[in-house]
């Protein structure tokens, strides 16, 4: 981790000092529920380092502020008694089978009740499959719905999904690439991780249907580094739109890659690695407009998104993207609370049979799990202007769409 990353790091957790502090206090019971001295635990393995570290320490920031909220009002009633809430998070360095590990090692060791999820399906269907086996409820976002499905054929039991539909991502992004005046020729990159697999032919789909036209798609490996020849080829078909599907470190490399070969397209979309915040911080003036995604806008007024936009946005001052990303994790929390007051136990049958019955209205909308064990949220299109994210689809007042995009000109 560079020294860059580590101090913004420090900075956003250090702006939530005072309600982990809390969180580590029981507070005073209230609402007549009785007191117990035995922690609830909720347990989460995240990537707190690694290719994903950006997103892990969002996710703990959302997770920290629900627990910290929930002890200070005195704790959850379950049943009639009020439980201090214990967070145990555990860094998997953004490696699959360390997440694995420590899902075993949170419910087995450290006595987990339920399990708060990671990001991005390569993290959270292992560890939705090692929750299922061993028969904790497992709730997670930050993985699109059907990436989520498809990670196990036989169906989940104990894991959830909350986030955005694929499709209406593709849909979204091809929608607006078709607006922008460009020759509708499109270089598609996509990765081979299990959302990058899933999203590739819906792109292409919805790029037909908008009267575009793919004719450069290239796959590989995350972790690749060289993208000369995808990007001398694009160049050569004279594709004028770029959409890619990369973690943060690759999408990096690829936008200074076609910087460096003098490959100028109109438009240029990123998917996950232009969420957050390390986008300009790596690329200056070159993320100068860079379409890319969001899920939660505080102008959308779901539930507490003004409240969130005055703790959470303190916390992640002028950075929309990461505050995102931490409120799909104060979201989860809620989901997983919940369940255990509706449950009235801490029995794990008994709250999985709670999560099912959700339906109710959190910072991401109405959250009811559905078909696959997901519940669908919203999708916004966003752009890079000025070193912070802009809502462009649905259309916000006074937001236009940059093309070309400066900072590939």
């Amino acid at each position: 981790m560079s020294r860059t990353t580590a101090l913004r790091r420090a900075a956003a957790i250090g702006a939530l000092a005072p309600l982990l502090l809390l969180s580590a206090c029981g507070g005073t019971a209230k609402g007549g529920a009785a007191s117990s001295g035995k922690d609830l635990v909720l347990g989460a393995s995240l990537s707190l380092t690694g290719a994903l570290g950006q997103f892990g320490v969002d996710l703990q920031a959302g997770y920290r502020q629900r627990v910290s909220q929930i002890n200070a009002a005195g704790g959850l009633d379950v049943g009639g008694t009020r439980r201090h809430v214990k967070l145990t998070v555990l860094d998997n360095r953004s490696d699959p089978n360390t997440a694995t590990q420590q899902v075993r090692e949170l419910v087995l060791k450290d006595g987990a009740s339920a399990l708060l999820g990671a990001c991005t399906p390569p993290i959270t269907v292992p560890q939705a499959l090692a929750a299922d086996r061993q028969k904790v409820p497992y709730v997670t976002s930050c993985t699109p719905v059907r990436a989520f499905q498809a990670g196990n054929k036989a169906g989940w039991r104990y894991a959830w999904d909350l986030f955005f539909d694929e499709g209406d991502q593709a849909r979204a992004v091809a929608e607006g690439l078709a607006e922008v005046g460009a020759n509708k020729k499109v270089a598609l990159f996509t990765d081979t991780e299990p959302d990058g697999v899933a999203e590739r032919p819906l792109y292409k789909q919805q790029a037909a249907a908008k009267g575009l036209t793919v004719v450069g798609d290239y796959t590989f490996p995350v972790g690749t580094t060289d993208f000369a020849s995808f990007i001398d080829d694009a160049k050569r078909k004279g594709a004028q739109l770029v959409v890619a599907q990369m973690v943060p470190p690759d999408g990096i490399a690829l936008w200074k890659q076609m910087k460096a070969l003098d490959y100028k397209p109109t438009a240029a979309f990123a998917a996950k690695a232009a969420s957050g915040k390390s986008w300009p911080q790596a690329l200056g003036p070159l993320a100068e407009g860079t379409l890319s995604d969001e899920f939660w806008s505080p102008a959308t007024g779901a539930a507490d998104s003004a409240a969130l936009a005055n703790t959470l946005g303190k916390a992640f001052p002028g950075n929309l993207p990461d505050e995102n990303i931490a409120v799909l994790g104060y979201t989860v929390a809620g989901v997983v609370a919940d369940a255990f007051r509706k449950a009235a136990s801490t029995d794990a049958d008994q709250v999985n049979a709670a999560l099912r019955q959700t339906d109710a209205d959190y910072p991401l909308g109405r959250i009811s799990f559905g078909r696959g064990h997901t519940s669908v949220t919203p999708y916004l299109l966003t752009q890079w202007q000025h070193g912070d994210v802009a809502v462009v689809a649905p259309a916000a007042p006074g937001v236009v769409l940059q093309a070309p995009a400066q900072g590939l000109r």
